[in-house]
């Protein structure tokens, strides 16, 4: 056994027991890890808050290689943003971009940029007026650091480049122009809202461009949820994993 130091960024945490909290991590140095805090739930000298989505905190613990979690010695907060957390609208999209990133990523394996990703994304939402829009932005960011990036030159059925409208296809991230949905609807499409043409330069934009450099105004929000939720539904079924915090964001929007 030997004890190890890292920073991390709580994806979620759960009763674990009957006093201590388990909770995943997305470190610097080792990926996503889940750490164990003995005790924590019924201490009444030591805080929680570490323990809570979106937290930065450090975290020396007790490292075996033959473990899938890890006993916490000491945490320390970093960083917690007041800013989200008293805003509703704000804490849904922050566990929808942190589910994501659980959902996603696999344990024990190391990626800085996603680290540096999430790390920005939380800065960015404390700060935003617009979380739908930096979700978005940080979606598909995410899905380029995991090798996945959405095609939409062209229809993928006919090749026309040309289109007012278009669905995002949810298999392959690629457009299907109207006139093809209707020939060759597929339940992969069929339940999904038409997109209008700029959709996807903003698409190309958000991928080119940093976030703050963007003029949001292009793009009303209505449009934004669309595509996201159209990226949600090909990330459940890419990594064959529900994102069960998209109901918070969508309730009511799709079926």
């Amino acid at each position: 056994m030997e004890i190890l130091k890292s920073t991390g960024i709580a994806l979620s945490s759960q009763v674990y027991g009957e006093s201590d909290i388990a909770c995943n991590f997305y470190t610097s140095d080792f990926g996503k890890r889940k750490f164990v805090f003995k005790g924590l739930k019924k201490s009444g000298k030591r805080s929680r808050a570490a323990t809570e989505p979106g937290a930065v905190a450090s975290i020396i613990y007790y490292y075996r290689d033959d473990r899938d979690s890890f006993i916490v010695n000491q945490c320390d907060i970093e960083k917690y943003y007041s800013s989200i957390t008293e805003n509703l609208e704000k804490i849904f999209f922050l566990y929808f971009m942190l589910e994501s990133v659980e959902k996603t990523c696999g344990y024990n394996s190391a990626d800085s940029a996603i680290y540096t990703l999430l790390l920005a994304g939380l800065d960015a939402l404390s700060k935003t007026a617009r979380p739908a829009h930096l979700s978005l932005f940080f979606l598909l960011h995410l899905l380029r650091n995991h090798g996945v990036l959405p095609d939409v030159d062209s229809c993928k059925s006919c090749g026309v480049q040309d289109f007012q409208q278009f669905l995002l296809d949810t298999i392959d991230l690629r457009p299907v122009c109207i006139p093809c949905a209707r020939r060759h609807s597929t339940d992969s499409v069929r339940r999904l809202p038409a997109l209008p043409g700029r959709m996807r330069d903003c698409i190309v934009l958000f991928l080119d461009r940093k976030f703050a450099s963007i003029d949001l105004d292009d793009y009303t929000e209505d449009e934004v949820l669309d595509v996201l939720f159209n990226l949600s539904l090909f990330v459940e079924d890419y990594f064959h994993a529900e994102l069960k915090t998209k109901s918070f964001i969508f309730s009511g929007r799709f079926k």
